[in-house]
Formats: C-alpha cells, structure tokens, sequence
C-alpha cells in the first residue's frame, strides 16, 4: 500500500478527529474512503461529459434511435422491465 502525506488545516483535522473517534476508526481509513469516493465521482462526471459531448455531435433522428434502444436496458437496470416498455413520447421526449 502506498504512503501519502498531507498537510491539513487544524479545523480539518479536528472534525477529522471527531469522525475518526465517533466511528471508532483510523482517520487514515476515513481520509482513504473521502478519497476513494471523490476519485470514483470524479470519472463518472468526467464520462458524463464526454458521453454529454458525443451525444451533442449526433443527429437528433441518430440520437433518438439510441434512446430508445436503450430504453429497455434501462428499464431492465432499474426493475421496471417487467412493467411494459415505455416509449420515448410517454417520457415526454418526443
């Protein structure tokens, strides 16, 4: 495991403290899963906007097709696949 060293404000580091204390773990632990959780967000909103960018760059007739063979999928992901499928007009997309 790697080694990092940081410099945190007193005001940091005692609600880091407090957390550590209140949860009865290492603030090392906490400053890790911040860190973890803030790189994971990091590239997702970073895959959103390219995602975002790409779908600008398509035909809106190219772009609607996506959508709604996509649709089902999502529905599948969510659990509401067994409830029908949904067109985009009943999502208000068309």
């Amino acid at each position: 495991m790697a080694t990092l060293s940081l410099r945190l404000s007193a005001q940091l580091d005692a609600r880091l403290a407090e957390e550590a204390r209140a949860r009865a773990v290492p603030k090392s632990l906490l400053a890790r899963e911040a860190l973890e959780e803030y790189v994971a967000r990091s590239r997702r909103e970073r895959r959103l906007a390219e995602l975002t960018r790409a779908a600008g760059a398509l035909d809106p007739a190219e772009a609607a097709a996506l959508a709604a063979e996509a649709l089902p999928l999502d529905n599948e992901a969510l659990g509401d696949g067994e409830h029908g499928e949904n067109t985009l007009d009943e999502l208000g997309d068309g």
